[in-house]
Order: C-alpha cells, then sequence, then structure tokens
C-alpha cells in the first residue's frame, strides 16, 4: 500500500498518479488538479479557532504595514513635519518635505506593493482600520484578542483624526459603503467608542487594558480634554510599551522606517524649517543619530542617520507608559499646577540613562514649549508628531507657520507650502458624499 502524507499538493497530485496508473481506487482524475493548500484557509474556515486566530493577525499585521511601512503614516507624517527630511531625488517624494502635496501625488494613490500599501499613507490606513473592525466583531466576546483589536481600532481613527483634515471620508470596503465625511471631533469620538468596547472586551489582560488607556488618554488629549486624559491613564505603569514587531523578510514583516532612514533616503533634521526642533544635533539619547555626509543619493542633503531603530528587524513602541506620565504632564499644566508638570516630565526621564532632570522655566509659553519638545522626543517616527504640531494651533492659539516648518527649503532654491495636514486621494472624489473643497488642509 502507498502512503504518502498530504503534506504539499505537489505530493498529493504525486501519489494520485502513481496509484491511479497501477489501476488501484481511492483517488480520482479530478484529484490531480486539486492541489492542497495547507498554508491557506479558506472562506468558510474562517469562524474555526485557526482561521480567527488569522483574522487576529491579519488585522494586526494590517496596521503595523500601514503605519511603519516603506509609505506608512510614520514616515510620511514624519517627512511632512521636523521629523524627517528629504535626502533623495523623486519629486513626489519632496512634495511632502516641501508641505504642498497633490492629491494625484504617486505616493498617494499608488498601486502598492508588500512593503508599501496601495494607496499610500490614507489607504493603507483605512484598509487597516476595516480589517480592525472586522476582525474584532468576528472574535468572541471577553477575549484579550478581540479587545487588542477595538483597541488599535482606535488607534487607527486616533491617526485619521490627527494626520487628516476635519471631513475626511470613512468609508467601509466588503461590502462597499461610502461614508459622509467625519468631521475632527467626530472621528476622535467613533475612536473612543471602540476604545470603551476595548475596555469592555479586555479579558482581564493587562496588556490590553493599558494599551487602551494610553489610547483613551490620547483620544481625549485630542478632544481638549485633559483633566478627563489623565485620569483615563492614571493607572498606566511607566513601564508598560506596546510594540509593533518586525522581523526578517519577507518585505511585510520588516521595519522600513529603518530601512529607509539607513539607505540615505531620508536624514534627520536640525531645527528644520525655522521651527524644528534640534533633532539631528540635540545629543539626546532618546534620538540617537549618526552623521555620514552628504546622501549618496542626491549629494546635498547633509545625511544623519536615525539610529532609533538599528535593524529592519526593530520594534516601534507605539503606545507606551511615558505616554501616559506625558499626557498627566499636560493636564496639569493646563489646570495651573507646574509642580505636579514638572514632576510627571521629570518621572518620565528618569526612566533613560544620560536625561537629567528639567527645571522650570518660569514662564507658561515656555512650559509649553518645554511640554511639547519632550513629546517630539519622546515619540520621534512613532506618528505622534504631526497631531501635536495641530494640537499647538488648536488649543494653544498657536498660528501653522510657527509651528510647521517653513520658509525656505534645504536644496533646489523651493520654499514650502502652507499645508497643515496629509492630504486625502484623488481617488476619494469618487465618493459622491465627499468634497475635497470641504477637506481644508491648510487649517490645523
Amino acid at each position: 500500500m502507498l502512503r504518502i502524507r498530504k503534506s504539499a499538493g505537489w505530493y498529493h497530485a504525486t501519489a494520485c498518479a502513481m496509484v491511479l496508473a497501477v489501476g488501484a481506487t481511492g483517488c480520482s482524475k479530478d484529484d490531480i488538479l486539486q492541489p492542497d493548500t495547507p498554508d491557506v484557509i479558506t472562506p468558510d474556515r474562517l469562524t474555526t479557532p485557526e482561521g480567527l486566530a488569522a483574522v487576529y493577525a491579519g488585522a494586526v499585521s494590517d496596521l503595523v504595514v500601514a503605519t511603519t511601512g516603506a509609505s506608512g503614516v510614520v514616515i510620511f507624517s514624519g517627512l511632512f513635519t521636523d521629523e524627517l527630511m528629504h535626502a533623495s531625488t523623486p519629486p513626489a517624494v519632496r512634495e511632502w518635505d516641501l508641505r504642498g502635496v497633490l492629491n494625484t501625488n504617486s505616493v498617494v494613490v499608488q498601486v502598492g506593493t508588500a512593503a508599501a500599501p496601495q494607496g499610500g499613507p490614507f489607504l493603507g490606513l483605512q484598509r487597516a482600520r476595516s480589517a480592525l473592525e472586522k476582525g474584532a466583531a468576528a472574535l468572541p466576546a471577553n477575549d484579550p484578542r478581540t479587545g487588542e483589536l477595538y483597541a488599535l481600532a482606535g488607534l487607527s481613527y486616533i491617526m485619521l483624526g490627527e494626520l487628516w483634515c476635519s471631513g475626511t471620508p470613512v468609508s467601509t470596503r466588503d461590502p462597499l459603503e461610502l461614508s459622509n465625511p467625519l468631521t475632527t471631533t467626530e472621528i476622535f469620538n467613533r475612536s473612543i467608542t471602540h476604545l470603551t468596547s476595548a475596555a469592555a472586551n479586555a479579558g482581564g489582560n493587562a496588556r490590553v487594558q493599558n494599551l487602551t488607556a494610553v489610547l483613551r488618554g490620547r483620544a481625549l488629549l485630542n478632544l481638549n480634554q485633559p483633566a478627563a486624559a489623565a485620569t483615563a491613564v492614571a493607572s498606566v505603569p511607566t513601564s508598560f510599551s506596546y510594540e509593533f514587531i518586525h522581523g526578517a523578510p519577507p518585505a511585510r514583516q520588516t521595519n522600513q522606517i529603518q530601512l529607509n532612514t539607513a539607505s540615505d533616503i531620508y536624514s534627520v533634521p536640525d531645527r528644520e524649517g525655522v521651527n524644528g526642533l534640534d533633532f539631528a544635533s540635540a545629543n539626546d539619547p532618546r534620538v540617537p543619530v549618526t552623521s555620514t555626509g552628504p546622501s549618496r543619493n542626491d549629494g546635498v542633503t547633509p545625511m544623519v542617520v536615525a539610529t532609533k531603530y538599528p535593524t529592519i528587524g526593530s520594534p516601534v513602541a507605539m503606545v507606551t507608559g511615558v505616554e501616559a506620565r506625558l499626557i498627566e504632564a499636560e493636564a496639569a499644566l493646563r489646570a495651573g499646577n507646574p509642580t505636579t508638570w514638572l514632576q510627571k516630565l521629570n518621572d518620565a526621564r528618569a526612566t533613560v540613562a544620560g536625561l537629567a532632570p528639567l527645571t522650570d522655566p518660569g514662564t507658561e509659553a515656555a512650559r509649553i514649549n518645554m511640554t511639547f519638545r519632550e513629546r517630539g522626543f519622546w515619540f520621534y517616527l512613532t506618528a505622534h508628531r504631526l497631531g501635536d504640531l495641530r494640537r499647538l494651533v488648536r488649543q494653544y492659539g498657536r498660528s501653522i507657520e510657527s509651528v510647521y516648518p517653513t520658509g525656505a527649503y534645504h536644496k533646489q532654491g523651493l520654499t514650502r507650502g502652507t499645508q497643515a495636514t496629509l492630504i486625502v486621494p484623488q481617488t476619494e472624489e469618487n465618493n459622491p458624499n465627499y468634497s475635497a473643497a470641504s477637506c481644508l488642509v491648510n487649517q490645523a
């Protein structure tokens, strides 16, 4: 008797061919044309334990790629602000560094690869949001994975609210349902709804509870509710860290932030566009850098390599207990309590060797500057910076051109534009409910 384990389609087809050749039974001629797919979960098995595990992993992976992929929100919001500087040649990428992105920009509407999702940052994040929402609805109630997916769906809305205009469309796919645009407030409230579901389905898992708490604090801070934000994060330990995990190729698994910064595509700026922070020269352990001379790509841009993520397998700490302390610090400042404000900032700094305690600069404006400087260095290349610049405008009354990189560009005699948010792709104008004219990218 011939016994061959069906571990791959080739073996199964070969075994059947051999059996048929000697006139035995147990295989039909059609079997030769039906290869096994042991590594593929078919739609009818999505509700099995294996299927649900795949749904969970796929949804998380979609968000990781949309965030830390080659065209993810970390790189392109960092390029749009003062975290990264264009050190290569493609004009379509340079538009982001210039704060003047066309809605037909090739990054915005790209076909997509394993490392760079279709449609660039916007559609990549929308795809991840949809997968997270559907995955959370499919998994069992009170399962920590369910709570985690609801929390990450909340994070996807936070990013949409922080990075794109008020009036952003949030449609669903499979089946397609074209949405009405949501205001910035509506987007953050949608995030709060998902975070409430996350808390209800955490299953007692401390990791999911802390993830949910910090994200709730971040959403409430964006909604200009600092006291409620501080309450939300009060129980989160400073040592908490929720990381996006990366590994060896294929490209979908790798840390594309590291790959692109190490390849002389993006450099770490120093006081970019007058208002930028001194990321390149501060000698701050939270933003480690290495200077290597002119970029190998354009031969002009001073190449300062970000080494926060040393390898393509480096994890990215997206949500942390340090963020909880900085939310509490900002809430204390808003409440007129500079003593607690300073203590919370220094509680966070005490977690990193080489960071001396801060001293009170003595004025409200200087304290605000110090708060957002600390946030800039703590959250470097984690897609926080653009949301912070927008809050400086909306909540603290700063002008756009006093906080964003502005004025003369570092090469080619160009001048920066005036956009304050990332652009929605032109393809979204196929949605009859959406109008590009109402999505005001020049308003924070």
